[in-house]
């Protein structure tokens, strides 16, 4: 519920999540998104790491991202897969971090912030017409978004020469079978293709909520 309302109020948050499977009748820690895929419906966007450098890396834009856009972030990568592995990873400097995420941005958010001396109305209850017009004015903020995450990948990729995508594609430019995937699974896949028939392909899914269409279909 709180994701809900973190959403709904437009506050720049992020989650940093290691992805695992939703307990049922056994537990499961490994190789499943069934955790992420189960807030869908809150309104965070959704953003995916496939490796350990990434994680890092996407940590950054996420934060960045969430400032610009007044949209709420849920960060994910593999749980084990990814949160255990031991890696080796270049650290982002202070620095970039600086560039990434200004002051300004971070003030502007801590002067939205509730005060005694600059009151301001939250939580009201509405009814259904005025409500869906405020679910409806916040449709311009999800359609800016693939495009505020695309521009602080760019920054990022300027500021360490480490490029993203919202879609990265890999394999024949004529292929018949496309995977489309998230995680660390995206690893293993690039590096199969090599082994597999001339005629597949892998979509690397980065920014799966909101679902970058535009760019997918460019991919």
């Amino acid at each position: 519920p709180n994701m809900y309302k973190i959403a709904g109020e437009q506050t720049p948050f992020v989650m940093h999540v290691a992805a695992r499977a939703l307990a049922t009748h056994a537990l499961s820690i490994f190789g499943d998104h069934r955790d992420v895929m189960s807030v869908r419906s809150t309104g965070f966007a959704l953003l995916s790491s496939h490796n350990v450098q990434q994680a890092a890396d996407m940590a950054a834009i996420a934060h960045a991202a969430t400032l610009r856009a007044r949209v709420p972030f849920l960060h994910f990568f593999d749980g084990f897969r990814t949160s255990h592995e031991e890696s080796r990873l270049i650290r982002i400097e202070d620095e970039v971090l600086r560039e990434m995420i200004p002051d300004e941005l971070v003030l502007e958010n801590r002067n939205r912030g509730m005060t005694p001396s600059k009151p301001t109305v939250r939580g009201t209850a509405q009814n259904p017409d005025v409500y869906f017009q405020g679910r409806e004015a916040s449709n311009s903020l999800y359609t800016a978004v693939p495009g505020i995450v695309q521009d602080m990948m760019d920054k990022f990729a300027s500021l360490t020469g480490r490029e993203y995508h919202l879609v990265d594609y890999i394999g024949d430019e004529n292929a018949e079978n496309v995977i489309v995937a998230m995680g660390s699974a995206c690893e293993t896949i690039e590096e199969t293709l090599p082994y597999l028939p001339t005629n597949v392909g892998l979509l690397k899914v980065h920014l799966y909520r909101p679902f970058p269409t535009d760019a997918f279909l460019a991919a």
